[in-house]
């Protein structure tokens, strides 16, 4: 692609990105197509975008030929892409397009950089770095925007309302792990438990690894109160934490069991949660069923709220376009599993730090399907702490890295050596995308000392680096763009208010160290163990917000010295403000932390979980190292 042509193409599709959002918005509000809008939409987009081009001072020329062209490929994406909105479908082919011939775009002014062999280096890697990520971050963010872009779906995601359970319906095994769980917690549960509007079903509780005799026997007498049909299992020694228990307890199972079910030790289902998804089983190759994670008590907290807000997203975005494929996953809890698919697949792998949704991947592999409902049948207890919420968060960071170099060869073709399986290629490139973003948000840890070195060898060097700043436009729309669109799925799709927004985006960014952590270990190889979310209130310090984000509160200062040293020690220009707000947007994510954890510490006091026993303690997780 010619350097002109590509400017041109970058300024054109960037703005016309922003303006298809800007469509979207007035779709989504209205529920209806507009008259002729597969057409319109990318003429206009398009149109505009090369008004700008042209009144930036590009080429005219050029400005009206990449214009005609992009529109003609813009009304071609839209006619083909009928389930998609044109506004969506416009704003997704306009980012790539403009993603592409930015990256022909930088390169481009690598090589004109008239600066520091050292300076050239370091912007160099910087850029084959963040090139590096490409695929991976369209492909992220194409799974996040799918409910919104597109406006007809194919795999239904509602419960099957009108099922009526007959009396011989398949027997269900609700097998619920606990680990050192508070019992009054794990006995709420239970009693939630009885009122299923089912006829059918058992219930396990499967107790591992919990020394506190306290903690479990409670649990014990009171699964003997509830009858037969609610059986307690207590084991020690065993390995391989959640999904170690798990397996121990296969030949447990009634002989008679059809389905599994599993919720964790916190998880209140509703009553009508059997009666909704087990009619789905009919399918014969239906593999498992996944309701969402959601979570209750957490009206009382600004935290909580926050945290709550953050992980709807996941479940009301991402989750739902993998269910468009057929490439769900398990989570953990609220799943319900064909019994033979479980042995199909080999059970529970406690090698791996997220071995709900690693078996997704075995039970596509041997050719069942998935379904996941967005309507929820059961809320458990959100984190209470910044800590809690950080640990959390790493294993649902480590375990898909893990989940890739473990079944590589599972989504690579045969000349590649590629291991045979039944998954379809959506699958291998869902499946194999969910680990590969991982390693490459590992290589995001990079990005401030690249930068901290970057800013070093210009003052070192007394340089600025040339910068066109006609190209930040393209650049500042993308930006814009993305907030918009965020925002949009927030209030559109997942029906939240701008101050839920707000607080969700917040929630994400204060753990967003802690994720690029996590996939920096499990990158390099570094080993974890798997560290549980403790339900036990804790009393913490005055201060022990302050330690809860220590390393955050560090960066952050130094980053926000850096923006105040940058215009003082650096000429005025477009690098030096581009870096300037690099460093500025750093600290703003670091500040999140010590926000997020402080409004934790303060809605700690009005929390109702129970404390712990005075003379009792308890580890953070099991000792199961994991590779």
């Amino acid at each position: 692609m010619p350097l002109a042509v590509a400017e041109v193409l970058f300024v054109i599709t960037g703005v016309a990105h922003l303006c298809a959002v800007l469509l979207l918005v007035i779709d989504l509000h209205r529920k209806r197509l507009r008259p002729a809008a597969a057409i319109t939409d990318p003429v206009l987009c398009m149109a505009i975008g090369g008004v700008v081009a042209g009144f930036v001072g590009l080429d005219l020329t050029t400005v009206i030929v990449v214009t005609l062209l992009a529109a003609a490929g813009g009304v071609l994406v839209t006619w083909r892409a009928a389930d998609f909105w044109p506004a969506g479908a416009t704003a997704w082919s306009a980012m790539v397009a403009s993603t592409a011939a930015g990256v022909v775009v930088a390169f481009s002014q690598l090589f004109k950089l008239n600066s520091s062999v050292v300076t050239v280096a370091l912007v160099g890697i910087g850029l084959v770095l963040s090139v590096a990520r490409t695929p991976s971050s369209l492909m992220q963010t194409f799974e996040a925007w799918e409910a919104g872009l597109r406006r007809r779906w194919h795999h239904s995601r509602e419960p099957m309302t009108g099922w009526r359970p007959p009396a011989d319906a398949p027997l269900v095994t609700i097998q619920v792990p606990t680990y050192a769980e508070p019992p009054d917690i794990v006995i709420g549960t239970l009693n939630a438990l009885t009122k299923l509007e089912y006829p059918n079903f058992e219930v396990l509780v499967i107790d591992n690894n919990t020394k506190d005799e306290r903690l479990w026997r409670p649990v014990q007498q009171h699964c003997e109160r509830l009858g037969p049909r609610f059986r307690f299992l207590h084991v020690e020694g065993i390995t391989g934490a959640k999904a170690g228990a798990l397996n121990w307890a296969r030949p447990h199972v009634d002989p008679r069991t059809e389905l599994i079910g599993l919720i964790d030790a916190d998880y209140q289902v509703t009553p009508r949660w059997l009666a909704e998804t087990v009619g789905f089983f009919a399918d014969p190759k239906l593999g498992f069923v996944q309701c969402p994670h959601a979570y209750r008590d957490f009206a009382h907290s600004p935290f909580a709220r926050m945290v709550n807000t953050s992980y709807e997203w996941a479940h009301d975005t991402e989750m739902v376009s993998r269910n468009e494929h057929d490439t769900g996953i398990t989570v953990g809890t609220m799943s319900l599993i064909r019994l033979e698919t479980l042995d199909a697949a080999g059970g529970w792998a406690g090698w791996c730090q997220t071995e709900d949704s690693e078996f997704a991947i075995r039970v596509h592999a041997v050719g069942y399907g998935s379904r996941y409902l967005r309507s929820v049948h059961g809320r458990g207890l959100i984190p209470e702490t910044l800590t809690e919420l950080k640990k959390q968060r790493f294993r649902w960071t480590y375990g898909p890295g893990q989940e890739l170099k473990a079944h590589l060869r599972l989504y690579l073709p045969a000349f590649l050596g590629g291991r045979p399986s039944r998954m379809s290629w959506q699958q291998r490139f869902r499946h194999g995308h969910y680990g590969l973003i991982v390693l490459m948000t590992g290589l995001t840890v990079f990005s401030v000392p690249i930068s901290a070195a970057l800013l070093v060898s210009l003052v070192a060097h007394h340089e600025t680096p040339a910068l066109d700043p006609l190209l930040l436009l393209p650049v500042a729309a993308a930006l814009l763009a993305r907030r918009v669109m965020r925002w949009l799925i927030y209030r559109a799709v997942i029906g939240r208010s701008f101050a839920e927004y707000v607080g969700g985006s917040v929630a994400m960014m204060a753990v967003k160290p802690t994720v690029s952590t996590a996939a920096f270990s499990v990158l390099i190889g570094k080993p974890a163990l798997w560290r549980r979310t403790n339900k036990f209130r804790t009393n913490p310090g005055r201060f022990h917000w302050l330690r809860e984000s220590r390393p955050e509160v560090m960066l952050g200062i130094a980053c926000v010295a850096i923006v105040v040293a940058v215009p003082l020690i650096l000429p005025a220009g477009p690098a030096t403000y581009l870096l300037a707000a690099g460093f500025g947007w750093q600290a703003i994510t670091y500040a999140a932390a010590p926000l997020v954890a402080w409004l934790g510490q303060r809605d700690l006091r009005r929390s109702a979980l129970p404390a712990a026993p005075e003379d009792a303690s308890y580890d953070d997780g099991q000792p199961v190292p994991v590779a």
